[in-house]
């Protein structure tokens, strides 16, 4: 110890203890260097502390950026289960349009993003992590027009108005070529289609869709509720050019936090579990029911 306060006091280039026959005695120097050490010891710990309690999930923050359907899709499930593993955790899941969620990212003002690949564009600045594709399907009240229709094209349905947000250009490519050719005999893009009915919330696309004539496109888990509790149905037409192309995604150059990475580890779990239940469905639809076998008498 004292070769250590030795090579201190050389350092510092003060004297910081004097030795004499009563033992050793601090100076004013020794003093604040103990006064403002044990300051120092006791923020190390808690510093330590902390750091524990994050790397642990006891504390920490997330921040989510996410546009209307993955929002639906993914992510509400996700947080949900997060913060009922992890309670003290603070998360600010942000509901944004789907073209500002890769600037989000990137700022540092989110830390996770979850946006359709045709949104986002190339960026070498990003993490992507390619999420599994969904189906699209339709839906109507129980008493709208279409559903007297035994069989549907999907002219038929594009003649009714769309609720919904913003369609990337593949998806609106693939619905409306067939009203194009109807109308032209050519195939016609058109980019990005604000439906006539755009909302930023899922839940009153849906909400509108069970008072009026409007449809609402979206994955199976978007709408199965309001289809099970009979505030909609199914419209029988195949979509099946039209599918999300959705990304995980996070910056390059910043470690993912604990809490990042938890939730991420979370959406691809409940991504797994959407496209299992969707492929049961499938399978359901597409049997052909059994005909009762005719008695001969």
């Amino acid at each position: 110890m004292s070769r250590s306060i030795a090579a201190l006091e050389r350092t510092l280039g003060v004297r910081l203890f004097d030795r004499n026959s009563r033992g050793v005695q601090p100076t004013e120097f020794g003093r604040l260097l103990l006064e403002r050490g044990r300051r120092l010891l006791a923020d190390e710990a808690d510093l330590r502390r902390e750091m524990l309690l994050v790397a642990g999930l006891e504390a920490g923050h997330l921040v989510v950026s996410a546009g209307p359907w993955p929002f639906e899709i993914s992510v509400g499930t996700a947080v949900t289960r997060l913060l009922a593993a992890h309670p003290n955790l603070r998360v600010h899941a942000r509901l944004i349009d789907p073209h500002d969620v890769g600037g989000e990212v990137r700022a540092g003002r989110a830390d996770v993003g979850l946006v359709d690949v045709r949104f986002l564009g190339t960026d070498q600045d990003l993490l992507v992590d390619r999420l599994p594709s969904h189906g699209v399907i339709v839906a109507c009240r129980p008493d709208h027009p279409l559903t007297k229709r035994v069989e549907l094209q999907l002219a038929d349905v594009m003649s009714f108005p769309i609720a919904s947000t913003i369609i990337a250009d593949e998806s609106v490519n693939a619905m409306t070529s067939v009203v194009a050719s109807l109308k032209s005999g050519e195939d016609v893009s058109l980019g990005e289609l604000e439906p006539a009915i755009y909302v930023n919330s899922y839940d009153l696309a849906r909400r509108i869709a069970r008072s009026t004539d409007a449809l609402v496109p979206g994955a199976l888990n978007m709408l199965e509720d309001d289809i099970e509790a009979g505030r909609l149905v199914r419209l029988n037409v195949d979509l099946p050019a039209v599918r999300t192309q959705y990304e995980l995604i996070c910056r390059r150059d910043r470690s993912p936090s604990p809490a990042a990475t938890a939730f991420m580890d979370l959406i691809r779990t409940v991504e797994a579990e959407v496209t299992a239940k969707e492929a049961v469905a499938g399978r359901i639809k597409r049997t052909p029911a059994r005909r009762p076998r005719s008695r001969r008498r």
